[in-house]
């Protein structure tokens, strides 16, 4: 930002602003916590806390060195109607296991998605010469 005055007055305003509603806040996020506390008194009386519940189902991500894949879910009343095919992308590439990009993704994004693989590609092209040449040496 420039240092005018305008901007020199904006930034020192909103410092104000932060500091009045951060103690708002504060207050507001103590009193939620209270009546949490009082609420969970009494709910722990009344009803007790189930793991398994039919609404939600809590899963975590598997971890990379385990090498244990998740079960899919079981078909339920509520699940949404597909082509029946699961198509998982990978977060790297972005791309399905059929190599097409989600539906969502902006052709300019694509393109240049396309342009930075192809060039991290030519980039281990040429380190895997340098080893090999570095080998026969």
């Amino acid at each position: 930002m420039a240092k005018s005055l305008r901007s020199k007055w904006r930034r020192k305003m909103k410092v104000l602003k932060r500091v009045r509603y951060g103690k708002k806040e504060l207050d507001q996020l103590k009193n939620i916590v209270e009546k949490a506390k009082e609420n969970d008194a009494k709910i722990s009386d009344d009803v007790p806390m189930v793991d398994d519940h039919p609404l939600y189902k809590v899963v975590t991500r598997p971890s990379r060195r385990s090498g244990v894949e998740t079960k899919e879910d079981e078909i339920g009343p509520d699940k949404m109607e597909t082509d029946g095919k699961l198509r998982i992308f990978n977060p790297h590439t972005l791309r399905d296991q059929d190599g097409h990009y989600p539906v969502w993704m902006s052709s300019h994004k694509i393109k240049r998605l396309q342009a930075l693989n192809k060039k991290q590609k030519k980039e281990k092209v040429k380190e895997a010469k340098r080893k090999k040449k570095t080998r026969k040496q």
